[in-house]
């Protein structure tokens, strides 16, 4: 498994299209952006593929789903320390 980034790379991607996508929209578009064999890797813990992205994020509430069934930022959304660097990226 050599296809791995930081799950905050997610949450910027969400970032930059807020209550956009749904949930299977954001599983499409991570592949698109990285390719379908990507994994993530948080703070602590093992990497896991992209169809396990959304519900990371969901219970960390860093993203939540509209009634739409749109996914969007938590608005207390915080990132964990020495990660910022990547939100220009």
């Amino acid at each position: 498994m050599n296809n791995i980034k930081h799950i905050h790379e997610v949450i910027f991607l969400v970032e930059k299209n807020n209550a956009q996508w749904t949930p299977e929209e954001l599983v499409t578009a991570i592949g698109d952006t990285w390719g379908e064999d990507i994994h993530f890797g948080a703070c602590s813990g093992t990497a896991f593929p992209k169809e396990y992205a959304l519900d990371f994020l969901l219970n960390r509430q860093k993203v939540v789903l509209s009634e739409e069934g749109k996914i969007a930022l938590h608005p207390s959304m915080q990132i964990c320390d020495g990660h910022e660097e990547f939100e220009n990226n």
